[in-house]
């Protein structure tokens, strides 16, 4: 098999070849070779063989293995597989092509040949540092017999289905925490022509159980920045937030543990450390772009590894969350009023339950942390517990110690965190740094997504109803900002 991958061979790791239980010598039959069937004493032709299902059943092999299922990757093989490589030797073996090639992204192609009765699929992957050959040697019928790598590659750049060629740069499909109990899919969008290395954002998303896209009713904001910055020669990886891609899982395996570390702060430094180890982007030139509770967790972010070169805040507050959220409701109810959505018993009622809400609330500091973990808050569908982490890491604690610079954006028209308030607050909190920008967008939301909106609840129903676009100055001075910041 050699014929498929003889360039720039790697050293082969040492865990691979102690568990690969079948491996193939160099040399392939030709396409019309009779050769045995491995289950039977029949002969086939290669010519017959249905090379469409073995290169499916190759291409899902290597998806599940890639986004770490490895039970269902090792279900594909035969018995005597199982027995000698399992579910940990071929999580062993992926770790070790990760060390070596770095994060898997595509498949780059998929070439195939028999011998010795067997059925070869060769499989090219793309991965951050190099391409990587696996062998996939499958009986007819489908069964995974054996793998042999192929080493590493070099590899031309080239759009592939899951490298999508855009306007000046390529979206290319990628794999987040593939070693982790929960991988998760994201784009990294890569400059085409820049000269020399760039540099990269990391977005992370707002409240919610969301997207790569952090999609709401058709608005797709953390896809609007990601394809305007890289437009402009910068970087972006985004990435499903975990609570969309595992929400059941991870309640199961957290219980009433689960943080905004889980949620969002673990999966932030991974996808900083791929964005670092990747050849094309300068190391030293990594951002963050927070929105909403990204925001408030990005100086948290950073300092817990991040470590960026500037942090780019989007409607972010220093104001206890459930403060706010309260608030919020409060303002809801209100304004439904305002608009004729609720009558005046209707209102009584809701401020009543507001009020008990409030009280629970008000509760969670001086719960134990097995209280805490113990106690459901239904109206946000967490635990006591998770608040309670929140609030023993008060943003102010962490903000006050960033020494990059900070731009801090906010739209005049958000109804959810507020520029009369939140955005003043941050004015505050930062007055004593030297490198701090503040901005202000007149008639935008809280997508940054131009809105006509009066009260909370029509606020909402724009945000909902309503499909938009994030600002274009909003984009050009984030852009700006991250270019003049590397200067």
């Amino acid at each position: 098999m050699s014929k498929f991958f003889s360039v720039h061979r790697g050293k082969l790791p040492v865990i691979i070849l102690s568990i690969l239980l079948l491996l193939i010598a160099s040399g392939c039959s030709s396409d019309n070779d009779p050769v045995q069937n491995g289950d039977s004493d029949s002969y086939v032709t290669a010519g017959n063989v249905n090379w469409d299902l073995l290169n499916e059943r190759a291409t899902l092999f290597i998806t599940a293995v890639a986004s770490g299922d490895f039970d269902v990757a090792a279900a594909m093989f035969s018995e005597a597989m199982t027995q000698g490589v399992g579910t940990g030797g071929l999580q062993n073996a992926w770790n070790e092509i990760i060390a070596l090639a770095g994060e898997f992204i595509e498949i780059h192609g998929i070439e195939n040949a028999v011998h010795d009765g067997y059925f070869i699929c060769g499989v090219i992957m793309r991965h951050t540092d190099f391409g990587f050959g696996w062998n996939i040697v499958f009986s007819e019928d489908g069964i995974i017999q054996g793998l042999l790598t192929g080493g590493t590659l070099i590899l031309a750049e080239t759009t592939s289905p899951t490298a999508t060629q855009r306007n000046g740069f390529t979206d290319y499909t990628v794999v987040l925490g593939a070693d982790t109990d929960f991988p998760l899919n994201g784009i990294l969008s890569m400059p085409d022509n820049a000269a020399g290395q760039v540099p990269a954002v990391v977005i992370v998303h707002g409240s919610g159980a969301h997207d790569m896209d952090g999609t709401i009713h058709g608005n797709k904001p953390y896809r609007d920045i990601a394809d305007f910055l890289a437009s402009q020669g910068i970087a972006v990886i985004r990435h499903d937030k975990r609570t969309f891609a595992h929400a059941p899982r991870l309640a199961e395996e957290l219980g009433g543990k689960g943080t905004v570390w889980h949620e969002a702060i673990e999966d932030a430094i991974l996808a900083t450390e791929k964005l670092r180890n990747h050849p094309r982007i300068d190391e030293n030139r990594v951002f963050i772009v927070g929105h909403s509770l990204g925001g408030v967790l990005a100086p948290r972010i950073h300092e817990n590894g991040g470590n960026f070169a500037g942090l780019i805040l989007m409607a972010a507050s220093p104001r206890c969350m459930l403060d706010m959220f309260i608030e919020q409701s409060t303002a809801s109810v209100l304004s439904g009023l305002d608009d004729g959505l609720i009558d005046e018993a209707t209102k009584t009622v809701m401020l009543a339950e507001l009020a008990i809400l409030s009280d629970i609330f008000g509760s969670i500091a001086y719960m134990t942390a097995e209280e805490a973990r113990e106690t459901p808050i239904p109206a946000l569908g967490t635990m006591a517990y998770y608040w309670k982490d929140i609030q023993q890491h008060p943003f102010a604690d962490y903000a006050k110690k960033v020494a990059v610079p900070i731009l801090v954006l906010q739209g005049g028209s958000d109804f959810q965190v507020l520029a009369d308030i939140d955005f003043v607050l941050l004015q505050e909190l930062f007055a004593d740094h030297d490198d701090v920008t503040f901005t202000v967008y007149e008639g935008l939301n809280h997508l940054f997504m131009p809105t006509t909106a009066t009260n909370f609840v029509q606020h909402a129903m724009g945000i909902t109803q309503a499909v938009g676009n994030v600002d274009t100055q909003v984009l050009q001075d984030i852009a700006d900002w991250i270019m003049g910041a590397t200067q």
